[in-house]
């Protein structure tokens, strides 16, 4: 996993991540294209017309499918027809927090699945609540929609994506993690060795399939040396687990990460 800064105009923030040209609305009276090509987005907002504004704002900006869904039909959209990202409103239908049980859910049955969620104001407790419900990108509506785009193509690609607010509250959030002395390798730490192996695999941003694959283990077991992991060092899921990691100085070799681009610093 790699975490991302990006400065751009005056007008737009710094930001740390750690569509397209048609829109695709099947479930706001827009024409569907299902069966189009590309990757695809599914947005649930506060209303129908603040979703229907940002499918329309990826579908003309980016490579991929955007469509405008209700809360109500997303799992029911997820259980029958392939979506790569959803775009989730911290605030749906007018109750506060309701998206963050939403995203979890997402999560939780469709763990592949991206998740970017939309804040109507940044605070330390909002922002907490959602990286732990399973976002990888957190947004404000405070900022230009060109940052939006930026935000959900970065997720695309598997950063995280962070203002520099939201960054602030989740390394705080992060500092404060109750913590065992622990060591990557060695006697002291509480993981076993398998445990170790599968948690720097996750660290570099491998997928449970992947980290599989790699290690000769089936994904349903990559899947429960993670949660013993995350139980002994306090954390609940990648992210913190990177961050973790991060603020202990460990770091990742050309071996175990890819090269960075321009730009990045490898996580």
């Amino acid at each position: 996993m790699q975490l991302q800064s990006s400065t751009s105009s005056s007008r737009r923030r710094e930001t740390v991540p750690v569509v397209l040209p048609q829109t695709d609305r099947g479930l706001s009276g827009v024409r569907s294209k299902y069966d189009a090509p590309g990757f695809r987005v599914l947005i649930v907002d506060r209303d129908s017309m603040s979703s229907d504004l940002l499918a329309t704002a990826l579908a003309q900006n980016r490579d991929c499918r955007a469509s405008a869904v209700s809360s109500t039909d997303l799992l029911r959209i997820l259980e029958t027809d392939r979506a790569d990202l959803v775009v989730i409103g911290a605030e749906l239908n007018q109750k506060a927090g309701n998206g963050f049980d939403l995203a979890q859910t997402v999560s939780r049955a469709h763990p592949s699945v991206l998740i970017v969620v939309l804040l109507n104001q940044s605070s330390h407790q909002s922002v907490v609540n959602a990286y732990r419900c399973g976002a990888r990108g957190v947004f404000s509506r405070q900022q230009p929609v060109a940052e939006f785009l930026d935000c959900v193509e970065h997720v695309r690609k598997g950063f995280i994506w962070a203002g520099r607010l939201e960054t602030t509250f989740l390394l705080d959030a992060i500092k404060c993690i109750p913590s065992p002395d622990i060591a990557m390798a060695g006697e002291s730490t509480p993981l076993t060795e398998r445990e170790l192996d599968v948690v720097r695999c996750a660290a570099t941003g491998k997928t449970n399939k992947v980290i599989a694959a790699d290690l000769g283990l089936s994904e349903h077991t990559v899947k429960n040396y993670l949660f013993r992991a995350f139980e002994k060092l306090g954390v609940s899921n990648r992210v913190e687990l990177l961050f973790y990691l991060t603020l202990r100085g460990h770091r990742f070799g050309p071996a175990e990460a890819d090269e960075p681009e321009d730009g990045q610093m490898a996580g």
